[in-house]
C-alpha cells in the first residue's frame, strides 16, 4: 500500500496561472484516476507538483481528494 502522498495543481495550457483543480494524490496517473472518478476530464491540462509528501498537522499522510478551485 502507497502511503506518501503529494500536492499537484491542475492548469489549462492556455492559462498556467490560474490553478483549476487541486489534488492530493500518490503520482500523476493517480491525479488522472481521481479526476476521472469525479466525471472531470484533464487531458488537455497540466499536472503541476506543489509538495511531495504532505502530511497532515499530526504528520500523518493525507487521504487522496481532487476539488476544484473555481469559486462558484
Amino acid at each position: 500500500m502507497k502511503t506518501k502522498v503529494n500536492s499537484y495543481n491542475i492548469v489549462e495550457e492556455s492559462n498556467p496561472s490560474t490553478i483549476l483543480y487541486h489534488a492530493v494524490a500518490y503520482d500523476e496517473k493517480h491525479v488522472k484516476e481521481l479526476a476521472e472518478s469525479n466525471h472531470i476530464n484533464i487531458d488537455d491540462m497540466i499536472i503541476e507538483l506543489e509538495r511531495k509528501d504532505v502530511k497532515t498537522m499530526t504528520g500523518m499522510p493525507f487521504e487522496p481528494y481532487f476539488e476544484s478551485c473555481l469559486v462558484k
